[in-house]
């Protein structure tokens, strides 16, 4: 129901300005450097090492002026998430190592504030609503079974269940726009996402070290979606308001 309402409330408040202001339309195309705060343990291990994977984000932006600093802006965004992991111990290659990787559709609602006459600098903050489309592992698990053999095992399974189907988080971010002529403008856009719902459901296992290779490897424990997204944009005005008030549309040339 939550979501719902922040969807439903996203477009009525985005239709009313849409009519009273000016607006434009693009698209943003980046890089994003994801991971995740919390813990994840492999079974009969500790101390998993975790580190960030660099996906894609891409997406189309709708910007609703409200006032010559202030604006609002919506966007419908792809992006990737996820993690590696390792642990080996010593100096036997006995271990474990892989990643998790989630795509999602992203829907941030955002509130920008400009400075600058040409060029324009800008920040902004604002709330992310991500709903999950896929979820992937892969795992590899290493281990001796005598003294001078390395057997290695593929431990690859779909994670979808262990990850929450909705997510909601909150971003900040710093930009530029640079006008390419009267109506396009060049975005170079950085943020970052922040969870604040959990991206993945909390886990308990009975640990049983006899059968560990046959467990499925995973310990999800309060885990959050983060990522630092920067990002190459256009964008293009519609319609822009001349100084007696009325509404001027573009020319078709």
């Amino acid at each position: 129901m939550k979501i719902k309402s922040l969807i439903v409330a996203t477009f009525i408040l985005s239709s009313s300005i849409l009519f009273a202001q000016d607006f434009s339309i693009g698209f943003h195309d980046g890089i994003s450097i994801y991971g995740i705060n919390g813990s994840f343990d492999f079974k009969n291990f500790d101390k998993t090492e975790i580190s960030n994977r660099i996906g894609h984000n891409t997406g189309i932006i709708v910007n609703l002026k409200a006032a010559s600093f202030l604006s609002l802006q919506l966007e419908m965004n792809y992006e990737e998430n996820g993690f590696n992991f390792k642990n080996h111990h010593g100096l036997t290659g006995v271990g474990y190592k892989g990643n998790f990787k989630t795509e999602y559709i992203s829907i941030p609602l955002t509130t920008i504030f400009e400075i600058g006459k040409n060029i324009k600098y800008y920040c902004y903050v604002g709330i992310n609503l991500r709903l999950l489309l896929k979820a992937d592992n892969y795992t590899s698990v290493s281990s001796t079974s005598e003294p001078v053999a390395l057997h290695i095992y593929d431990l690859s399974y779909d994670p979808t269940f262990l990850f929450n189907k909705s997510e909601f988080g909150g971003l900040v971010g710093l930009g530029i726009k640079i006008p390419l002529c009267e109506k396009v403008k060049l975005l170079i856009d950085s943020r970052y996402n922040f969870g604040i719902t959990k991206a993945a459901k909390n886990t308990e296992f009975d640990y049983n070290a006899n059968n560990w290779t046959t467990d499925t490897p995973d310990n999800f424990q309060k885990v959050h979606n983060r990522s630092l997204v920067l990002s190459l944009g256009i964008s293009y005005c519609f319609k822009s308001r001349n100084k007696n008030g009325t509404t001027k549309l573009p020319s078709a040339t």
